[in-house]
């Protein structure tokens, strides 16, 4: 099952606001800031196999906590779009070393974690999209930010 944020995603924002950027940019949430910047195609990655048809995408993640409050942030909070397909999304691979995003860390007030994230794409693929969506203590979506970037 997908869970809410990509269904709502995939589905459109149903008149909630939404921002886009471009990577490289911060990106400002009510609770944290992040930034996803350096995204390249790389030929490999050590611990990590490309499918037939697949190239694969590195990109730096920086989350910066802004609140007072402590956060469990997940690898899966940030979805990955790379076309207009039903299948065309995705979150970053498993982690395979410390430099990349686990699948979850703390983030104290103030604190901010770097982490990499990988991804494949088809080969074809030019244009991928960085996707978070907010939601509100009430459980209803908030805001939802784009950082797009070309390959």
């Amino acid at each position: 099952m997908l869970p809410l944020f990509f269904i709502v995603l995939l589905t459109g924002c149903g008149g909630e606001p939404s921002v886009t950027a471009q990577a490289g940019e911060t990106v400002y949430t009510t609770l944290f800031n992040f930034t996803v910047s350096d995204v390249q195609t790389i030929d490999s990655y050590t611990g990590v196999d490309i499918p037939e048809g697949s190239k694969l995408v590195s990109m730096q993640l920086t989350v910066e906590n802004t609140s007072d409050e402590s956060y469990t942030m997940f690898a899966e909070d940030f979805q990955l779009q790379w076309g207009d397909g039903d299948d065309d999304f995705g979150t970053c691979l498993e982690a395979v070393d410390d430099d990349m995003v686990p699948y979850s860390y703390e983030l104290e007030p103030g604190q901010s974690h770097t982490g990499t994230m990988l991804v494949t794409v088809p080969e074809e693929c030019t244009q991928l999209t960085v996707a978070y969506q907010e939601v509100k203590a009430s459980g209803k979506n908030g805001t939802a930010y784009f950082v797009e970037a070309s390959l």
